[in-house]
């Protein structure tokens, strides 16, 4: 019965990946969507049924893509896919292991990351284009992606979006900022996919609750590197503030994810009932409320709003 079950649990995982891979090539929205999700089937798979099943669940949902358009090109124009199935796959195998989460999402992270630099190393020397070149045409891809989301707005209706910053700075601003948007963009797809999965399988009973993940806590030592990155903004050479800059951002993510951390503790403390949760949390992503949240992330250094580092009574 337990076997059948798991099948059941695999093959349902399978389809919903290849529902959304075949949505995603209808709708952008349905795309972004997918780009979040697509590792929680194979991540759910190998906390019920083990790493290998994970392994295998992504390998099959790979094989179906293909078959529904075979072809080189298509591997090429879906290479995305393919790594947030083997973020599936990465964070499945870290979590077997027994490793805290904080661990298992900056391994898998770290290890996505170089994975994609040697990528888009390789595709540049192929194409016998230079790093810069390729970095502006992967800019001006995600522009149009976003472009199509927004349902082909008119300018007014951009500039309205991005309040804060004009559409035309945008498409500047991106091809400048992009290594460190695509640290962060994986970074938080890997750590919305373990928060998920662990609530999930604690609503389905697949086993004790883990530890929550609001005792998140950054190494004290990082503030010193973010310290030095801000002085490196006033560098007057603009490749040094360029790599500042986007150092910045991603050590940003670290403190945004402490300070969420911090929240997730006294929503614990106030027992705030699950729904609410459930809409505070999507609430902290929204500007200005990110900025303040990486604040209090590293206000809790000092401030220690959670008591981590207060002695405990014997």
């Amino acid at each position: 019965m337990e076997k059948g079950r798991g099948l059941f649990l695999w093959f349902l995982c399978l389809g919903l990946l290849l529902l959304a891979y075949v949505g995603g090539q209808v709708s952008p929205a349905v795309f972004l969507l997918a780009g979040l999700l697509l590792p929680l089937p194979v991540l759910l798979v190998g906390c019920r049924l083990g790493a290998r099943a994970a392994w295998l669940l992504a390998l099959a949902a790979a094989l179906g893509m293909f078959c529904l358009k075979p072809g080189l090109t298509i591997i090429l124009e879906n290479l995305g896919f393919g790594e947030l199935l083997l973020m599936g796959v990465l964070l499945s195998a870290l979590n077997q292991r027994g490793l805290p989460p904080q661990r298992v999402i900056i391994f898998t992270a770290a290890g996505l990351n170089l994975l994609a630099l040697l990528f888009f190393l390789g595709e540049a020397f192929l194409s016998g284009m230079t790093p810069q070149a390729l970095l502006t045409q992967k800019s001006q891809e995600i522009l149009g992606v976003l472009s199509q989301v927004m349902g082909g707005a008119e300018s007014g209706a951009k500039e309205q979006i991005f309040q804060d910053v004009p559409w035309a700075e945008l498409q500047n601003l991106i091809p400048q900022l992009l290594p460190a948007l695509v640290v962060i963009n994986i970074g938080v797809v890997a750590w919305i996919n373990v928060v998920l999965s662990r609530q999930l399988t604690v609503l389905l009973g697949w086993g004790q609750p883990q530890p929550p993940l609001f005792y998140w806590s950054t190494p004290e030592w990082l503030i010193f590197v973010v310290l030095g990155a801000g002085f490196l903004l006033l560098v007057p050479v603009k490749g040094v503030r360029l790599v500042s800059l986007n150092l910045l951002l991603v050590l940003a993510l670290l403190y945004f994810c402490q300070g969420t951390a911090v929240i997730a503790a006294w929503f614990n403390r106030l027992g705030l009932p699950r729904f609410l949760r459930l809409i505070g949390y999507p609430l902290l992503f929204l500007n200005p409320l990110v900025l303040l949240i990486i604040t209090l992330g590293l206000m809790d250094l000092w401030l220690d709003f959670r008591r981590l580092h207060q002695p405990r009574d014997a």
